[in-house]
Order: C-alpha cells, then structure tokens, then sequence
C-alpha cells in the first residue's frame, strides 16, 4: 500500500498525538504510525496508572480497590477510544512498525507493508526502559509491567532513586507491600538538591519504606523479596529506526535544534525531519513532549517558535509531592535562599485538623536560586507543591526579578506564602 501525506508522524504518545491532531484540524494531510497503544505509555502504563495507585494508598484502598480504580482510570488499556479522536479529526492511523527510507516511512504491519512519503517526518517513538543486570536470578519488573500487574508482591524490592522508583516504592507500600529501596548515590533525587532527597527519604521511611543508599546490587542476595522493580532509567527509542548514526547522540538520542528539526553531527538541519519527546533525550516528561510538539506545529505552519527547556517542571506526585524547575544545582554567581514550609500558617492549620497519626508526615521546604537578582530555579517540596510550585516555574521562564516576585500578592493562607522569606533573603 502507499500513501502520501504532508506530515508522518512515528509514535502516538502525547506528544506525537496532539501534533498529528493540531496539524491536520489545520488542514494538513496526516498519517500517524503506531505499534502500540495509540497515547503512548502516559494514559495506560505510566502518569495516569502511577497516580492512580498513590491515590488509592493515600486513601486507604485494599490493592483489589485500587487495582479496579487503576484499570478505570486507564480505560482497561483499550487505546479505541484514542483512535477514534485521531479519526474524527482527520489523522490516518496506520499500525505497524515504521523504518525511515529516504524522505518517507515504510511501515510493516498486519496488513502487510505499507509506504509513506510525506514532505515532513516527525520522530516520536518515545523511549525503552533499561535493564541493568542482577547479580541474582529474581523475577523482575519495568515501571510498565508494574503497572500494569495483577499481583501485589509480598516483597518488593525496588532499584533506582529517581521519580519512578519513589512514587512506586509509596504506591507499593500504601497497598500492603513491603518494600526496600535500593539506591546506588548517597541520595533520592540525586539530580535535584541533597535536601529534597533527604527529606523525600524521611517522608518514605515513615511509610514503611526501607531506603537503602549506597547500596549495591549485590544485597539483592541478602533480601528475601519476590519481586525487583527496576527503575534506573530509559533510553531513547530509535532501535530499528533505519536513522543516520549522524543523527544520534553518542546515547543515543536524535540530535536536534531549537525548533525540535533533526540535525547532523555537524549541526546541520536535516531537511524534512523533526522530532519530539523522549526520543530527544531532552527531558523526559508528557509536558515537554507536548512543549515541543507545539513547536512542531508552529514550524510547520509557518510561524515559528524556539523550544524553551528553562523552567520545565520536575513534579514527582508523592505524598507530599516534589517540584523543581530551572537550575537548581548553584554555580558561580547563584544565590541561594532555603524556608521551611511547615512554618506558614496553612502548614498549622493542616496540622491542627489532620488525623494525629497523619501529623508525622507533614515536612517541606521551598529552595529559590538567583542570578543578578532574577530567579533561575527552584525547588519545592510540600503539600500541594505540584501545584503552587507552577508559579515559580514561570517566574523562571519569564525572568521576573527577585524584588518583583517578593512584593507579588500571594493569598493567605496558602502555600504559597512559603517563598516570601526565601525572596526576602535573596533581596538581602
């Protein structure tokens, strides 16, 4: 069979999804090409599911509850419905596997193979899990297969510090697993400051949670578990792809620019390519992807637009959540401004009012970061931090100055009110 379209899109995640739908409700000629389910991981094996489950632990479910909630809310993997949207927008959706040949896509399916050509291809395969080996033969798990299990291990050790491992690791334990933490640095959150892993770690170890850092995976051997969740990463999906090696980063990544068009080793763009979300390697988040899909639509339609990854949030959805955005590692010339955010009266008030069991858990603090006098980062954590944290994450995008941002008018009593003495700090 053969096609031809203005754009092919490779990959229905979030992103490659709403800029297949966005360019032909602008009356583009679009074919998507999906293997899997149409939506990508997010809505059936990743966000969606994972936030289920804390939910349910946070309010108490047995594991049969929140297993049925689970499916609920991820429609019982069944992408029709996703399909649908994609037809009635116009989009053609061809399911198979794509290898790029020349300026198109060949794409093998069950209906046997199938051409593309289209003026633009754009790249959003997403990305695999990686799979460290262990040092004993366990039954293992990636994030995907865990959310999606039927079965509540007895005892489930997970492997890994970052975002995934975290919300799990809770996740598990609120529902009835014992669960150990196997982290190989010295803190959760390694890429974030020390303090927010700390207190994360605290916050889990008052769960149930046993984090281990510094640890090795040869205590595997000492642990009676039944189960290894293995969350130490992905990488980029372009295995298979038929892609120029000039194309890719040396881990593997599509090279791109400002505009998300694929470009050379040299820098040079490669004409009539793009790409977006995990494939890049930029940032590994459902909004980036959409970010840089919107920037793809944009270029395509002619009016042009950079990609800003400057203030993209880093939420991780425990209980309390994380936020971060910017540069929070320092640096030369970055001030830096810590409060504790259980002091504002929202946190009293929280306290006063919550079951005395729950009390225990009440911890956070906001980190704000500047550099002449203009905020650059910042890190959050707290209740609700996913949520009152989005102002900052926009201050960093806008470059708003210290002293506006601490004569800004902030409810009371909210959390928000957290970064009043921490911007009076940095005014100094």
């Amino acid at each position: 069979m053969f096609t031809t379209a203005d754009v092919c899109v490779v990959g229905s995640g979030s992103g490659g999804k709403m800029l297949a739908q966005q360019l032909a409700r602008a009356g583009r000629r679009v074919v998507l090409v999906e293997r899997g389910l149409v939506g990508g991981f997010c809505p059936y094996l990743a966000c969606v599911p994972s936030k289920s489950l804390l939910l349910s632990a946070a309010a108490g479910l047995s594991w049969p509850a929140a297993r049925a909630v689970r499916d609920e809310a991820t429609g019982g993997r069944d992408d029709s419905a996703a399909a649908s949207e994609l037809a009635a927008d116009g989009v053609v959706l061809v399911r198979g596997t794509a290898r790029v040949e020349g300026r198109g896509v060949l794409v093998e399916g069950e209906g046997g193979p199938h051409e593309v050509r289209a003026g633009t291809v754009v790249l959003a395969t997403g990305s695999t899990p990686v799979r460290p080996d262990l040092p004993v033969d366990l039954p293992t798990w990636t994030s995907e297969e865990a959310l999606a299990a039927g079965e509540l291990p007895a005892h489930l050790a997970v492997v890994g510090g970052g975002a995934v491992a975290c919300e799990l690791a809770q996740a598990f334990a609120g529902l009835g697993s014992r669960v150990t933490v196997l982290v190989r640095g010295e803190h959760l959150l390694s890429r974030e400051p020390a303090w927010v892993g700390d207190r994360l770690a605290e916050v889990l170890r008052a769960d149930g949670v046993n984090v281990r850092t510094s640890a090795s995976l040869e205590v595997l051997a000492d642990l009676d578990v039944d189960r290894v969740l293995l969350a130490t990463g992905r990488a980029p999906a372009t295995a298979g792809l038929g892609l120029d090696e000039g194309w890719l980063t040396d881990a593997g990544a599509v090279r791109t620019d400002a505009r998300c068009r694929v470009v050379d080793a040299s820098g040079a763009v490669v004409e009539g390519f793009c790409a977006v979300g995990d494939v890049t390697g930029i940032s590994p988040y459902t909004h980036t992807a959409n970010h840089q899909a919107r920037t793809v639509v944009s270029e395509l339609l002619g009016r042009g637009r950079d990609a800003d990854y400057r203030a993209i949030p880093r939420a991780v959805y425990t209980h309390p959540p994380v936020f971060c955005t910017g540069d929070t590692t320092g640096g030369d010339g970055v001030r830096r401004a810590w409060f504790d955010v259980t002091e504002v009266e929202r946190a009293n008030l929280l306290a006063l009012s919550a079951p005395r069991e729950q009390r225990r858990t009440l911890t956070g603090g906001v980190e704000l970061f500047a550099r002449d006098g203009v905020l650059v980062g910042a890190a959050c954590l707290g209740p609700e931090a996913d949520s009152w944290g989005a102002e900052l994450s926009l201050a960093v995008r806008a470059r708003l100055d210290v002293d506006l941002l601490a004569h800004h008018v902030r409810a009371f009593p909210t959390w928000s009110e957290a970064v009043y003495p921490a911007l009076e700090e940095l005014r100094g």
